[in-house]
């Protein structure tokens, strides 16, 4: 993990060159050696690796959300679109009723997980222009550090001032978007002013994207001002003496260390939210087939209400008439009988009202006079109205069941 950046580096007291190996200055003895950084010129020629290592992370951890939906019975659209908030919030989303019960975590787990395809490649294309440029200005221990730092304090950002769940390294990247504004600021001149200008157009544009398709702008302020925050007290460029670079490779040994601690956290609760929206789900599909049996009880109400008023109304006791409301309750009692299940209770209630229906459409098919057809009005309404009320009572007891299971 620790390498050498050149075999000889500038003493930084005499100005002497000297084995970069060397923790004094063989000619000064002074403490004044660049450090050995947190670096990767072995691995790779740009020196940016940590900016490749974390947008890796992103789209690894995008493509196993996607291969989880895939097993959970999506279709390869998953690919494309976000994930389901159960999934989602298994991988680590910033849930602040999660995080009120005690995962602190997810305020490091969401930095790494997007909703979403567009989200996940307008998020890469900013890190991959912006990162690297952090990594060689301010050296790889400090980059490490402002991007865990910005992402956290963009989550707390999120967690304090906007209630619903989130995910995105859009709050990091915005932090380090901050962190090299006020840099170019406090460098000046014509690079400075450059540097600053490019930031500010790629904050504004982060912004503008995230208001047009409702990304977490709270995030995205928290992260840049806590970047600039940080741009004030942070040095560019590595320690210089060996000493503090051995504080900056502790720093940034722990900032990978919280990550990696996060995410075991995360894996010893995953499957939880996945559960608890499968219940949600199987609750929102109960209450639906509630709701439709409601709708279909209440038409048969007003069919029975109906041919009852065939008694009440002159000259409405046609053989007509009769036809028509026995063709309406023979239609609502198969509507009835089709309705989806949704407990033994009221599937009996539903079997009493589909006999008593097609008993009473029977009644009208067979009247032939007025004498016949007002007896067939009259007929059976006690039982009738006692389905009702007992399937009134059920409705009543089961809007009580949703309400307590929802709350669980």
């Amino acid at each position: 993990m620790f390498a050498d950046r050149k075999k000889l580096v500038m003493c930084q007291v005499c100005r002497g060159l000297i084995e970069a190996s060397a923790k004094t200055c063989p000619l000064c003895g002074r403490e004044s050696v660049p450090p050995v950084r947190l670096s990767t010129a072995g691995i790779t020629e740009s020196g940016h690796f940590f900016s490749l290592v974390i947008l890796t992370i992103n789209i690894i951890l995008f493509v196993l959300m996607a291969i989880v939906e895939i097993r959970n019975g999506g279709g390869g659209e998953k690919f494309i679109q976000s994930a389901s908030s159960g999934v989602l919030n298994d991988f680590g989303a910033l849930v602040p009723s999660l995080v009120r019960s005690g995962q602190w975590w997810r305020l490091v787990t969401f930095n790494f997980l997007h909703i979403g395809l567009m989200h996940l490649m307008f998020n890469s294309s900013a890190l991959y222009s912006i990162g690297p440029q952090v990594e060689s200005i301010f050296g790889s221990q400090k980059f490490v550090f402002a991007y865990l730092g910005t992402g956290v304090a963009s989550a707390f950002a999120s967690y304090l001032f906007l209630p619903s769940n989130t995910a995105g390294a859009s709050g990091a990247i915005f932090g380090l978007i901050g962190l090299m504004a006020v840099y170019g600021y406090r460098q000046g001149g014509s690079f400075g002013r450059a540097l600053m200008k490019q930031m500010l157009i790629w904050a504004a544009i982060g912004i503008m994207f995230g208001f047009f398709i409702g990304a977490n702008n709270v995030a995205h302020i928290g992260g840049f001002i806590a970047g600039g925050a940080l741009s004030m007290v942070l040095e560019p460029d590595s320690p210089v003496t060996s000493a503090s670079a051995a504080r900056w490779n502790a720093v940034a040994i722990a900032c990978i260390g919280v990550v990696a601690i996060s995410f075991a956290l995360a894996g010893r609760a995953y499957g939880t939210e996945q559960e608890k929206s499968v219940k949600l789900e199987m609750i929102g599909r109960r209450h639906q087939n509630a709701y439709e049996l409601a709708q279909i009880v209440k038409q048969a109400r007003s069919s029975v209400r109906e041919s009852l008023n065939l008694n009440r109304e002159e000259g409405s006791l046609s053989r007509d008439n009769a036809i028509q409301i026995a063709a309406q309750l023979r239609q609502v009692a198969a509507d009835l009988e089709k309705a989806s299940f949704v407990d033994d209770r009221s599937n009996e209630i539903k079997v009493r009202l589909v006999d008593m229906l097609n008993k009473r459409a029977k009644s009208f098919e067979e009247a032939k006079n007025e004498g016949t057809i007002a007896e067939a009005a009259t007929s059976d309404l006690e039982p009738l109205r006692a389905a009702f009320t007992d399937f009134a009572a059920w409705e009543s007891d089961a809007a009580q069941e949703f309400e307590r299971l929802e709350e669980q």
